[in-house]
């Protein structure tokens, strides 16, 4: 999307704020008009990357995007960092908004997945590729990409965080200098700075991730109505957490949304068609 299109698109939408718990300033952009939905994207993205899902179900939703913590209208991390601050500050948002609806995207999923367990008043949930691991992983690139960001060598960290992390197979096994040489011709400028501004806050997010890996059987709890979507171009191992975590989830059914990946609500991607299935989801045909 160009620079000129992403502003008129954001013209559209009215930005808010709230406190969260802890008196962080959390921002959320809203845009329609009906039943609420809460967008949470994930670990490097905010809410500007979302825009066009959001103005896809707008028409019969009132939806809203909000910024998490460390990024664009909201406030820091802070130094106590830990998922049950992204709870905190759901809950804020939702107060104010009255979402019922969640829509969680990546990391953003993991935090919509824990506050469907421990909040009972969500009534639909629908996942995009959430950040949940079924099986213990080989985490030493997260210390790897520790280290790169202490240096300030963010192009060293991302390739780290790339390789380690599996959402892009084709370059998960390849070497590292490969990794970094095609990552830099392929993210530049505005893109890359953007990325850049959110790499000490993917650090800390992923250490939540590696700490809640393999827990995925808490869910089982779980009796909000889910839905499941899961890119056609997305991981071998992706697909398969989408599997086991639709065969732990009670009201769950799964989608794979074809010609994509894990990025797939991304405005550059294929927001339109993961609009219409959360239409039909929601119960808005």
């Amino acid at each position: 999307m160009s620079n000129s299109s992403q502003i008129n698109n954001l013209n559209l939408f009215k930005e808010n704020t709230v406190s969260s718990h802890d008196g962080t300033t959390i921002g959320y952009r809203s845009v329609g008009k009906g039943p609420g939905i809460l967008i949470i994207h994930g670990a490097l993205s905010d809410s500007e990357d979302y825009t066009q899902l959001a103005n896809n179900l707008a028409q019969y939703f009132s939806v809203h995007i909000m910024d998490r913590r460390g990024r664009g209208m909201s406030g820091a991390q802070g130094k106590n960092y830990g998922i049950n601050k992204e709870l905190e500050d759901v809950q804020a948002v939702r107060n104010e908004t009255n979402a019922n609806f969640i829509v969680g995207h990546s990391y953003g999923g993991l935090v919509a997945l824990e506050v469907a367990r421990q909040e009972r008043t969500v009534e639909k949930l629908a996942l995009y590729e959430p950040g949940v691991f079924i099986d213990p992983q080989q985490w030493q690139w997260l210390a790897d990409y520790e280290v790169a960001i202490k240096r300030n060598d963010y192009r060293e960290a991302f390739a780290h965080f790339v390789r380690g992390i599996g959402h892009t197979p084709q370059l998960t096994n390849s070497p590292k200098w490969y990794v970094k040489f095609i990552l830099k011709i392929m993210i530049r400028g505005q893109h890359w700075d953007k990325k850049v501004s959110m790499l000490p806050e993917n650090l800390n997010e992923h250490r939540e991730v590696q700490r809640l890996s393999g827990i995925y059987g808490n869910y089982r709890s779980l009796e909000v109505d889910t839905l499941l979507m899961v890119g056609g171009k997305s991981s071998p191992f992706i697909k398969q957490m989408i599997q086991e975590l639709g065969r732990t989830i009670s009201e769950c059914r799964t989608l794979t949304i074809p010609n994509t990946d894990h990025f797939g609500l991304d405005n550059d991607h294929c927001p339109k068609d993961v609009a219409s299935h959360l239409r039909s989801f929601f119960a808005y045909e």
